[in-house]
């Protein structure tokens, strides 16, 4: 929350009256902010932000941060740099190169990508958000694993900020997992046994890379003897994609 709001939730015939004295000269900026100026239009006036007037005053231009704090976003040395019209202060117009200013409002996603290292974490934020609020799609820059995995796919196994992190549900198609583990799928399509009538999700759930152990879905088959003198299930039944 800002401290304008201290000022008021509407503002005053007296300050409407203010505005259009100072609209006499400053007809841009008044203007301005009666068509975007957010709170800048309806809790304060002109002179609640520029008390005095040049010669007789020069600091009237206010630091943002005299109305505006209680959070590390209002802690920013140069707010103009993304909010260019202070009396449009949302028509937001991010620099080039823009990292830490994003960060103040978007820390969690500054937090994946320092604790999941990848390439998107060597970028800065306007590197993909080039403007604010603008979501790119994964395929503007990343080719797609297969011919039918589509811009809706990639977030069922990559979150954005920690692409390496692939997550999925059960449910997630077995052609989606094919294009990179392509011996896997092979073996599987050419193997006659059970293994090859499930999806890959349902043996290796939820997190990418998880192998699962044989007993966790078949127990102990065979009589303790066997299991003991066999210590792998692969020394018999081959590997889990082509037990013939």
């Amino acid at each position: 929350m800002t401290s304008v709001q201290a000022i008021g939730t509407t503002i005053t015939a007296g300050q409407e009256s203010a505005n259009s004295f100072c609209k006499k000269c400053h007809i841009k900026e008044v203007e301005d902010i009666e068509v975007g100026g957010m709170a800048h239009q309806t809790a304060v006036a002109c002179h609640d932000c520029h008390p005095g007037h040049k010669p007789s005053s020069f600091e009237n231009i206010p630091r943002c941060n005299q109305c505006h704090e209680g959070s590390a976003h209002y802690d920013q040395l140069q707010c103009l740099n993304c909010h260019h019209n202070p009396h449009q202060p949302m028509q937001i117009k991010l620099p080039k190169k823009a990292y830490n200013e994003c960060l103040a409002c978007h820390n969690s996603q500054g937090d994946e990508l320092q604790q999941f290292p990848s390439y998107h974490s060597t970028l800065v934020c306007t590197d993909c958000h080039y403007e604010h609020g603008f979501l790119p799609e994964c395929l503007s820059c990343h080719k797609s694993h297969g011919g039918s995995m589509t811009e809706e796919s990639c977030r069922n196994c990559h979150a954005p900020h920690k692409p390496l992190e692939l997550t999925y549900n059960n449910d997630v198609p077995s052609h989606f997992c094919s294009p990179c583990h392509s011996e896997a799928n092979k073996l599987l399509q050419n193997s006659q046994n059970k293994h090859s009538q499930l999806g890959c999700a349902e043996c290796h759930k939820y997190q990418h890379g998880v192998i699962p152990v044989c007993s966790d879905c078949h127990g102990k088959p065979h009589a303790d003897a066997l299991h003991k003198k066999f210590s792998g299930c692969s020394d018999c039944h081959n590997t889990a994609h082509s037990l013939d």
